[in-house]
């Protein structure tokens, strides 16, 4: 149990815990243990009764885990989700047709729970042409309307304050807006960024996780250098297309970089 909500999680242990007993599960198939997170997961990992490790977290977290995994006299897998920033694509024909409609759609993802979620959209892509200034236009309104937030934990809220400031100061880096501003510790303003292909692919740090409610465009000249930050980039939870039919193509040709990048391929949704 993550020692951030303990409440919650013993509620949530008592009803798995009826469900085992209602369907008839052996005893001891499920167990909720409550400790200081970072210790107890190392005792439970070292231990050798343990044969598998599933994680999701702090990539610091889960390559922590990892290694005391890999040093035990028989290590045993970890299935780990350590970040992820879901990039979204906007395809040239879509972005001419709708590229205000997608700012804000954009945004509305972004800001959703604070940008708390393992999906959230931390990328954006898009090929230089018609619709891409009307889309950052949208999305810079949004996100200076987007009120603040509650983060989940102070240390959460310490993280994502830290790395928006480095996006902030990064000299590649154009800070398009922050959000409203809120007046209690653990609040976080939605923070919007812009940074060319070429300045992403020189600085690896653009393409790690900020948890929370910020993001980058990546404007793209053309579709090698599209190609090439997709190529760059890490594993992901979803990689989203907003594609037209003319857009099809293109599509097409990305499918099979796209579908070794990613768990999921949505389109035209969030």
């Amino acid at each position: 149990g993550h020692p951030a909500h303990p409440a919650t999680g013993a509620l949530v242990a008592d009803a798995i815990g009826r469900a085992v007993a209602a369907s008839g599960l052996p005893d001891g198939v499920f167990s909720h243990l409550v400790g200081p997170s970072n210790e107890l997961g190392a005792a439970l990992v070292a231990d050798p009764r343990i044969a598998a490790v599933g994680f999701t977290g702090s990539r610091g977290g889960g390559l922590a885990l990892m290694k005391i995994a890999q040093a035990r006299e028989v290590p045993i897998p970890v299935y780990a989700e350590m970040s992820s920033i879901n990039p979204v694509l906007l395809l040239p024909a879509a972005l001419e047709a709708r590229a205000a409609a997608l700012g804000a759609a954009y945004v509305g993802s972004l800001t959703l729970g604070a940008g708390q979620f393992c999906t959230n959209p931390g990328l954006v892509l898009a090929i230089e042409g018609e619709g891409v200034d009307t889309f950052v236009q949208a999305a810079t309104d949004a996100v200076l309307q987007a009120d603040a937030q509650t983060m989940l934990t102070t240390g959460i809220h310490a993280a994502y304050e830290k790395g928006v400031q480095a996006l902030a100061d990064n000299p590649g880096v154009e800070a398009l807006g922050r959000g409203k501003e809120g007046n209690a510790a653990t609040i976080g303003q939605a923070a919007l960024f812009s940074t060319t292909a070429a300045q992403f692919l020189a600085d690896k740090a653009l393409g790690h996780e900020v948890f929370g409610a910020s993001s980058v465009i990546v404007r793209c000249k053309d579709e090698g250098e599209l190609r090439q930050v997709l190529a760059a980039a890490e594993g992901q939870l979803t990689i989203t297309l907003h594609m037209d039919a003319a857009d099809e193509a293109l599509a097409g040709r990305l499918m099979p970089l796209l579908e070794r990048k990613a768990g999921r391929i949505r389109a035209n949704g969030w």
